[in-house]
Formats: structure tokens, C-alpha cells, sequence
């Protein structure tokens, strides 16, 4: 007794064979950032306490991750708005960033919002450890959610370098 056809097999064949469907696609993973930046702040000065603002810009590649999202290698040009307040020993710092792939054709939009209120802004060989949240984007990193612990540190007076290490889930 055959229960299948010859022609029913290729077409089961077939079908294992073909991409995997969007459906089955990744929906979840990690991956690690380093970069480095060139930054330009300015401060007011308000009693006790500094106001700084200003902008970050730079570069980050993907140094470990997995799946098409995030394949090692993958190159960003990252743009952050900086804002911070510091008094008594106490600082807040708040970046939104925007890192947009850096391929030919531009690229699709990964944001990003950094929050640190632990070490110091703008001293060279100084820095600090703060979380980011992923809050989406434009293309295939719309809707992303995501947390990051990062590290950064200035090596001067106007470049820093930064590390990221991420998880990040899309629905």
C-alpha cells in the first residue's frame, strides 16, 4: 500500500528545502557592541549643581551576536542626544540615540535611550556603568525591546569609547 504519491514527495521535499518562513524567524537573542565617539558638551552652572548637554557621535560593530538582527560584524553609526545633572556627588545622565546600519543604501534605525547615575561625565580616563533601553525602530528593528548593560570611558577631553552587552526580544 503506497500512502503518497511520487509527486506528493517532491513537493514535501520541496517545501523542507525552501527558506524558513517569517513566521519561524528569530524572536528573541544577545548580542555585544563596542565603538567608540567624539562628543562635544556644554554646562551651565546653577548653585550646587552642573547642567551639562550636549552631542555623542560614532561608530559600533556587533562584536558577538547571532541571526540576522544582529550578526557579528554588523557596523552602526550611532547619533546620541546627551543631557545630565550633577550635584552632591549625585548624577543623571539620559541619551537618546538613534544607531542606523551603515551600509550603502543607509539603512534601517535601531533606538536606543542610555540612563546612567554612577560615575562622571567628561573626565578623561573616567566614565561610568549604566542600562539602555532598545525602544524600537524603523525596518526589520521596529517594534524591538530590549535591555543593555553598558561601560563607557573618555579618553579625552572630546572621544570616548562604550561597550554593550544586550538582550533584546521582538513580538
Amino acid at each position: 500500500m503506497r500512502f503518497f504519491h511520487r509527486s506528493s514527495l517532491w513537493l514535501i521535499l520541496a517545501g523542507l528545502a525552501a527558506p524558513l518562513s517569517p513566521v519561524l524567524a528569530q524572536t528573541s537573542g544577545q548580542f555585544a557592541l563596542t565603538g567608540s565617539y567624539a562628543y562635544s558638551y556644554d554646562q551651565i552652572q546653577q548653585g550646587r549643581t552642573t547642567f551639562t548637554a550636549g552631542s555623542l557621535e560614532g561608530g559600533v560593530i556587533v562584536s558577538s551576536g547571532q541571526g540576522p538582527l544582529f550578526p557579528e560584524g554588523q557596523s552602526f553609526l550611532r547619533s546620541c542626544v546627551v543631557f545630565s545633572e550633577e550635584s552632591a556627588g549625585n548624577l543623571s545622565v539620559k541619551a537618546p540615540c538613534t544607531l542606523m546600519e551603515s551600509n550603502e543604501d543607509g539603512g534601517d534605525e535601531l533606538f536606543a535611550l542610555l540612563t546612567r547615575e554612577q560615575g562622571d561625565l567628561g573626565a578623561a580616563n573616567r566614565g561610568g556603568m549604566g542600562h539602555v533601553n532598545l525602544v524600537g525602530g524603523t525596518g526589520k528593528y521596529a517594534n524591538i525591546a530590549g535591555r543593555c548593560s553598558y561601560e563607557t570611558r573618555y579618553l579625552s577631553a572630546s572621544t570616548g569609547i562604550i561597550t554593550w552587552d544586550c538582550t533584546w526580544s521582538k513580538p
